[in-house]
């Protein structure tokens, strides 16, 4: 069965706080009114064409956690941009608070981690995708966009959706472009001799590499150019 790979990116309102000044504040507890959360997620399966939103306006908070919960919890393995220090973080948060299980063990493939191993000027997606040529991110106008759709205009939520929905379509186009440097990419074929990553069949023996203790054949997938250790020999 081909393992499913679930691209996924959420979008979160601000907090809400008393302030006295504009710089360099401390807020205190006291001084939180609402804490930031989830206002709408967008998600997909690498290789289909269904793109999966749900948000605040469209679901109610419940039934938007709920549903993106169903989806981890079918998921093989999960895809996103700082999804280890942001997303996952957010939503695990938000299933605790929801009254919901947690989700299945699902392997995590979080992008941010194998581009800061590449040496680009900026990690930043706005950055990144358009230096390798997969297109860049949905303009928006920012906070004003933000603030629009938390009073409940319906124009600015349809931006957000198409925004949100821009992100997960060119986090799929960047997890495909780096998937050969994606150095602990999880075996997600079946059990063999076929590429972990892609799950081609097409793969050829290229030598070995030695450590201390072993020499361990290496191998590459004629397809997407990835590597992976075959046999290893004690040396």
């Amino acid at each position: 069965m081909k393992p499913k790979i679930l691209i996924l990116d959420i979008e979160t309102k601000p907090a809400l706080a008393y302030v006295w000044g504009l710089f360099d504040q401390n807020v205190g507890l006291s001084q939180l009114v609402t804490p930031s959360a989830p206002i709408c997620v967008a998600a997909k399966f690498v290789g289909e064409p269904l793109c999966y939103f749900y948000s605040d306006w469209t679901d109610g908070h419940l039934g938007m956690i709920k549903a993106i919960h169903k989806l981890i919890s079918e998921a093989d393995a999960v895809v996103g941009y700082n999804s280890d220090g942001f997303d996952l973080k957010k939503l695990n948060g938000e299933f605790l608070l929801c009254g919901l299980p947690p989700v299945p063990p699902v392997t995590s493939i979080d992008l941010l981690k194998t581009v800061r191993k590449l040496g680009f000027q900026s990690g930043k997606l706005a950055y990144v995708g358009p230096l390798l040529g997969i297109g860049g991110k949905v303009k928006n106008a920012g906070f004003e966009l933000w603030l629009k759709v938390m009073e409940g205009d319906k124009v600015a939520q349809m931006k957000m959706k198409r925004y949100n929905i821009g992100d997960i379509k060119l986090t799929e186009r960047l997890y495909k472009k780096l998937l050969p440097f994606i150095g602990n990419h999880p075996h997600l074929g079946a059990v063999g001799h076929e590429c972990g990553a892609c799950g081609s069949d097409n793969v050829q023996s290229r030598g070995y590499r030695r450590t201390k203790y072993f020499k361990i054949q290496r191998i590459q997938c004629q397809k997407c150019g990835s590597w992976q250790s075959g046999k290893r020999t004690k040396v």
